[in-house]
């Protein structure tokens, strides 16, 4: 299933913000060529677990893909370039503001060219403004979104360690690109340029709840309520931890059976769900009192024999053995000519009782530079000189 052949995507990015983003819509069909720097390329091709030069990080997100090595500042290589761009339905890049213009990729450049083209930009934290010039990475973002602060809950601020801001944006590109398709497929559009900014995309995804007490303007008559940091909690047992959460009036009663602490129906504090919300750290630490002396297994059983929402916390090995995820069908292997064996997501969209497939591996540095440039008419001598003159690889 391929739900994106025939779209063509052109990506200038790096790290995860556009990788991502384009991976998903390259897993989805989309015929995805990447323009990377000549002799180094993307920095993902440098990070995380390596086999045969081949990073985890960079195969996950750049599978289905084609690579071509340029020089972007090269004149000489821009007609070539054009006439690739006149045939992509997308653009899609993460220099900071202002980079590509200069090089001549600009979306005023590229929409005279081609004015179907759809031309997407990925920040930090918008095309101007006091901090667009500033060099981003995901930590940056999530420090200054309300991420490092929702997770210390008011005491040491502490960063989720993983690229979320990113990752975040990539999704919410990956989404914008397919409505942006869909109007112009519908004839409301044609081209037009799409601006992302991580920090936006952050603070869209954090709002609904971890900014759930800033969302009234004034003081008079609003009551704020405890975040969701106190709900989400690990609880220890005899051999390992678990999290539960208890919401209804239904799953705290399930809950103080399993436990065996039928007293703490009768409190006070925790009687009603407004209590309980008021006073759930009391509430865990009644509860991991008992799990303490359970083993997971014990305790994730009585939980679900009462119906309670309760899971054992997977060890990044015991992800892959979960039977919930082998179930699901939602690792995948295949062979990579240089990285050997390797294991990844399944596309996690499923069209019509489908999975989408991995129809390529993540392409060396420059792997396909003159069958795409030939595609556009450069004859064999006209890509020997591009190389002799170091515009591309």
């Amino acid at each position: 299933m391929e739900p994106l052949k025939g779209i063509r995507i052109i990506e200038v990015t790096t790290n995860a913000s556009g990788p991502f983003a384009t991976g998903i819509l390259a897993d989805q069909g989309a015929d995805v060529i990447r323009l990377e720097t000549v002799g180094r390329g993307d920095p993902s091709r440098y990070v995380g677990g390596v086999r045969g030069g081949v990073t985890g990080y960079n195969a996950a997100m750049n599978r289905n893909k084609r690579s071509l090595a340029v020089d972007l500042k090269s004149p000489q290589l821009r007609p070539a370039l054009y006439e690739l761009i006149k045939t992509a339905d997308v653009f899609v890049q993460n220099s900071r503001p202002g980079a590509l213009d200069r090089s001549g990729y600009g979306y005023e450049d590229l929409h005279e060219i081609n004015p179907d083209l759809i031309y997407v930009s990925i920040s930090g934290f918008g095309p101007d403004g006091p901090a667009a010039h500033q060099r981003v990475y995901d930590p940056v973002i999530q420090v200054t979104a309300g991420f490092a602060a929702a997770q210390g809950h008011g005491g040491k601020p502490q960063l989720v360690k993983t690229i979320a801001s990113d990752k975040i944006a990539a999704l919410t590109t990956a989404q914008a690109i397919s409505s942006a398709l869909f109007a112009r497929a519908s004839g409301r559009v044609r081209g037009h340029h799409i601006e992302v900014s991580m920090l936006e995309a952050s603070l869209q995804f954090l709002w609904p709840d971890a900014f759930w007490n800033h969302g009234f303007v004034g003081a008079e008559g609003f009551q704020s309520k405890p975040l969701l940091a106190e709900f989400y909690r690990v609880l220890e047992t005899a051999d390992g931890f678990v999290t539960t959460i208890v919401v209804g009036d239904e799953e705290f009663e399930g809950a103080c059976r399993a436990l065996e602490l039928p007293h703490l129906r009768d409190e006070n504090r925790f009687a009603s769900l407004f209590e309980r919300f008021s006073n759930y750290s009391d509430l865990l630490v009644a509860f991991e009192g008992k799990t303490r002396t359970l083993t997971t297994a014990e305790v994730v059983a009585r939980m679900d024999r009462e119906g309670v929402p309760c899971g054992k916390v997977n060890t990044l090995d015991e992800v892959i053995e979960d039977p919930r995820v082998r179930h699901a069908g939602a690792l995948i292997e295949y062979d990579d000519p240089r990285g050997g064996r390797l294991r990844q997501t399944r596309p996690a969209a499923i069209f019509a009782g489908e999975p989408c497939t991995v129809r390529r591996p993540a392409p060396a540095l420059g792997e396909h530079t003159d069958e795409v440039l030939t595609s556009v008419g450069c004859s064999d001598a006209d890509i020997a000189a591009l190389r002799a003159a170091g515009a591309i690889g």
